[in-house]
């Protein structure tokens, strides 16, 4: 997840994509935050409850967009330099603002278990090195993704764009049966991760791997998104994916198993359609998606997805402050539970 700029000076990025990753960050921060909870009646929806798969689509997006940028330069044999130059790019993309939104989130944690004496598994202060070091997500070290909860899926972004160069030559050498069995690949990737892997959701297993395989999620996403990108280059399916109304029939489709409560497998499947409809549509659906609030929502989403949470806590360490000065006796029989639920925030 980050913004699609002009990565190489040879391409122009595909203005389509933009403002699908700005509608997922903040579809992500609906499902966080339950804004809209209040004001919609219990059991209406399911849309937001599940919104927490558009993650998944993030990692399908970086997928195709990296190896649209990338790809070329890594097909063949590449040279020390040139994996130098694009993990420094990598890292000057997504390090700073992490490091930033971590240490602002770590400042939140120390003054609210400060002023209530306890803590909980997203304010864990050890959690420090291991999400500067961006492995938080890697070796099951924590039941939750801990201080700023977002960023575990950009932990294993990292780690990915670390390989990717590596697998760049599997898949631009994929023809036609190739690419159908590594289709089947990837599905059979994503039952092995929900039926296996992942963690158990009112008696059904979901795809919600974070702190334990979180990385091996991303990775099918990424899988997903650079085969898509074999397909694109291609021009496979271009007569029928870059119709408009194509992208509207699998548009009101992942709305619909979204809002009914489709299994998540199902609706992540209706990901790779949506952007490879994207990236092939040049007429009305383009249009739309080009307009400028859209364009410019599409560059704030690595923003968006990565601010959202410590601005939640800052505030609620802000009345916590204010409650302390006011009532500090109060302040100190506070549960940390009713502090974590008054910022209405659950973890993805």
């Amino acid at each position: 997840m980050y913004r699609q700029i002009k990565l190489l000076k040879t391409k122009s990025y595909i203005t389509t994509l933009t403002p699908l990753r700005g509608i997922a960050a903040l579809l992500v921060v609906l499902f966080h935050c339950n804004f809209l909870n209040p004001f919609l009646p219990v059991g209406y929806t399911e849309f937001i409850s599940n919104s927490w798969l558009w993650v998944d689509f993030f990692f399908i997006l970086s997928g195709f967009i990296i190896c649209y940028a990338y790809g070329k330069s890594f097909k063949g044999s590449f040279t020390l330099g040139t994996y130098t130059k694009y993990m420094a790019a990598r890292f000057a993309r997504i390090y700073p603002l992490h490091f930033i939104t971590t240490m602002w989130m770590f400042g939140c944690a120390v003054v609210i278990i400060h002023l209530t004496g306890k803590a909980n598994d997203l304010l864990n202060l050890n959690a420090l090195p291991a999400c500067l070091l961006l492995v938080q997500s890697m070796f099951a070290f924590f039941p939750e993704p801990p201080l700023n909860n977002p960023s575990w899926s950009l932990s294993t972004e990292w780690w990915v764009y670390v390989i990717f160069p590596f697998l760049v030559p599997l898949f631009f050498r994929l023809r036609h049966n190739g690419q159908i069995l590594a289709g089947l690949g990837v599905i059979l990737f994503y039952i092995f991760i929900r039926y296996i892997l992942g963690p158990i959701n009112h008696g059904e297993p979901t795809l919600a791997v974070m702190t334990d395989f979180g990385f091996l999620r991303c990775l099918a996403g990424f899988f997903v998104g650079m085969l898509l990108f074999t397909f694109y280059k291609q021009g496979a399916g271009i007569d029928l994916f870059k119709r408009d109304w194509f992208f509207i029939v699998v548009v009101t489709g992942l709305v619909l198993a979204m809002h009914f409560g489709a299994m998540d497998i199902i609706i992540a499947a209706f990901f790779p359609f949506i952007l490879i409809a994207a990236a092939y549509n040049q007429t009305k659906v383009k249009s739309v998606l080009d307009i400028k609030i859209l364009q410019r929502l599409g560059d704030w989403s690595f923003s968006i997805y990565l601010v959202h949470v410590p601005i939640i806590y800052s505030l609620k360490a802000a009345k916590l402050v204010k409650n302390q000065i006011l009532n500090p006796v109060a302040m100190k029989e506070a549960p940390i539970k009713g502090v974590i639920a008054e910022a209405v925030y659950q973890p993805n």
